[in-house]
Order: structure tokens, then C-alpha cells, then sequence
């Protein structure tokens, strides 16, 4: 059985805890934080507060450009900002959806804009002298004429996100292409993370959202901090490319120069005698390839160097052409 505490014992663990300060990591009495790790935060709030204004300005360009092409009133306001993976905004797109995919420079890798299809229905029966109400038909692709429609108000919206990124980081959007089919619009990875902003549409009781997709690819140069979990990721990856170099530095390689070549026929080389004199291709003045491994990648001079043969590399030779030095 244990030893009992004597009186003057607890009073001493009593006086312990009395002097412990209020914020000693040994309280027990914290609330834990939650965090879904099927939805990662890959933006701090700083970064998102910068992505929340410039949607915020996008937000009213989108309701003038709209607006401009109904011939009516319409309010639009940012609806919110998601970060999700890419899978989930894919498979949460209506089949045949109206998304536009395309280039932002200056990563280079592509974003997607989707409409819903009640806002397109809308300006659609607008442009055809219609009162301008979103009527959507389910499983309806768009017809040629719609297309038209649709693509010069998908113009003028791509001209509001460059406009709205330009005072913090201006990009250019180039190759803007209409997909109908989720499955074929190659954005990101499906694990891939993405920030989606939703701006909400509203105009002669016709409400929809428009819908911007950023892969962390595209946000990580605009953004004045790397994506939060890009910086780790990118130290582990240059950790193994520096682990990598290493290894394949000691790697040996077969270093062969090859002087001259030519062709003969096979009856040629049946009748060659020891003494006789073969004709080659190359002329004397013309400079060795140097195969590295079985690829030719420089040519050089042959020579000696400390009584051994040696070649110095004249020039490289392009990729492009290694197939016409074999």
C-alpha cells in the first residue's frame, strides 16, 4: 500500500499550485482547436485577406460588365472563399457545365471561371429580345449562337480579374477556352489544393454564382508570402535534389571520341584485306563528337595532355541534333 501524505506535505503541494502563473503550459484547462484535414488552410489570413479585397473589386467589375450586357440593374457580392482540393470543385460542376479554362501568367498554369447556368440562360434570352430570366434546362449543352453569346461576356469578365489583380500583382490571362465536361478540364491534380471565390449575381429574380478556381500553383508567385505549406514542401524538394546531384556525381560515365565515320556496303567490308586504305566521311579538319555514355552531346579537338589522350570541347551540341551525330 502507498505512503500516506502527512498535513504538512499537502500543504506544500497546495502552496505549489497557488504560486504556478496563469499562463504555465502545464494547465490542463485549454480548449482544442479543430482542423479538417480533408480541408487543409493553405492561405494565412494575411493572404487571405488580400485574396477577399481584390474579389471584393472583381466583384463590382463583374456586376458593371453583367449588368452592361443585360441592360439592367445588377448587384453582385462576394459570396465567399473556399479552400478546398481540385477534385471536389470538379465533381461539384453541373454535366455539361459552361466553365472557362486558361493561362495565368506569370506561373503559366491555368484557372478555371465557371458560370452558373442560370446567369448564361439569363443573358441569353436577354440578347434574344427575351425579359432576361434564367430559365436553365437540365443536361442542355450550348448551341453555337448561345456560345457566341457567352464567350463575349467571358471576355469581358477575364478583362475584370486582371483588372481587379492589377494594383497588387497584375497578371495576364491568355488562352481562354470553353469546356462543357468537368472530367476534361485539366486544372490541377485532383489532390491538389485549390482556392475557389464565388461572387453571387442578382438580377430580375435571376441569382446565380460565378466561380473562380485557383490552383496553389497559380497564387503562389501573386501572393506577398508563399503559400503556407509551399515553403516546407519546397525545402524537402530541394533537400532531395541536393541528395540527388550528390549521388549521381559519383555516378561514372564511358567518355568516347569518335575521330571519323563512314558507310560501306557489305560486300566492301567482305573484300577488305589487312593494308588497304577505307575512305572516311569525315574531312581532317572537321572536329571529333565526344559521346557521353551513348548520346553525343559535345564536339572538341583531339590532342595529348601529360602524354595521354585528351579532347577540348570545342562547343555543345543541341539536343535537337544529337540523332544527326549517331
Amino acid at each position: 500500500m502507498a505512503d500516506e501524505l502527512n498535513d504538512g506535505e499537502i500543504e506544500n503541494l497546495l502552496a505549489a499550485g497557488k504560486r504556478r502563473p496563469p499562463g504555465d503550459p502545464t494547465d490542463l484547462d485549454r480548449t482544442p482547436l479543430s482542423y479538417d484535414f480533408k480541408r487543409p488552410q493553405h492561405l494565412n489570413k494575411d493572404q487571405l485577406r488580400m485574396v477577399e479585397d481584390i474579389h471584393e473589386q472583381f466583384a463590382r467589375l463583374f456586376s458593371a460588365s453583367y449588368a452592361s450586357s443585360m441592360r439592367m440593374v445588377v448587384d453582385a457580392d462576394l459570396a465567399f472563399i473556399d479552400q478546398i482540393m481540385y477534385n471536389e470543385f470538379a465533381s461539384a460542376l453541373p454535366t455539361p457545365c459552361s466553365a472557362y479554362s486558361f493561362n495565368v501568367s506569370p506561373s503559366g498554369n491555368r484557372a478555371v471561371l465557371s458560370f452558373a447556368p442560370s446567369l448564361l440562360m439569363a443573358l441569353i434570352d436577354r440578347a434574344l429580345g427575351g425579359s432576361g430570366l434564367g430559365v436553365a434546362e437540365e443536361g442542355r449543352a450550348l448551341t453555337k449562337i448561345e456560345v457566341s453569346i457567352v464567350d463575349r461576356l467571358a471576355r469581358r469578365v477575364v478583362g475584370n480579374i486582371e483588372a481587379a489583380w492589377k494594383a497588387r500583382a497584375p497578371i495576364e490571362i491568355t488562352d481562354l477556352v470553353l469546356e462543357t465536361s468537368p472530367e476534361f478540364i485539366q486544372a490541377a491534380a485532383p489532390g491538389e489544393g485549390v482556392v475557389v471565390v464565388a461572387v453571387e449575381a442578382n438580377a430580375n429574380r435571376t441569382t446565380g454564382l460565378v466561380q473562380l478556381c485557383y490552383p496553389l500553383a497559380v497564387l503562389e508567385p501573386l501572393l506577398p508570402k508563399r503559400v503556407s505549406h509551399l515553403p516546407a514542401k519546397t525545402k524537402q524538394t530541394e533537400a532531395l535534389r541536393a541528395r540527388q546531384t550528390e549521388a549521381l556525381g559519383k555516378v561514372r560515365l564511358p567518355v568516347v571520341l569518335q575521330l571519323a565515320r563512314g558507310t560501306l556496303t557489305l560486300s566492301e567490308v567482305s573484300r577488305l584485306r589487312q593494308g588497304d586504305v577505307v575512305k572516311l566521311d569525315t574531312r581532317k579538319n572537321e572536329p571529333a563528337v565526344v559521346f557521353i555514355g551513348d548520346r553525343p552531346k559535345f564536339l572538341g579537338r583531339p590532342g595529348l595532355r601529360q602524354r595521354q589522350r585528351a579532347v577540348q570541347i570545342v562547343e555543345a551540341i543541341d539536343p535537337q541534333d544529337e540523332e544527326s551525330y549517331r
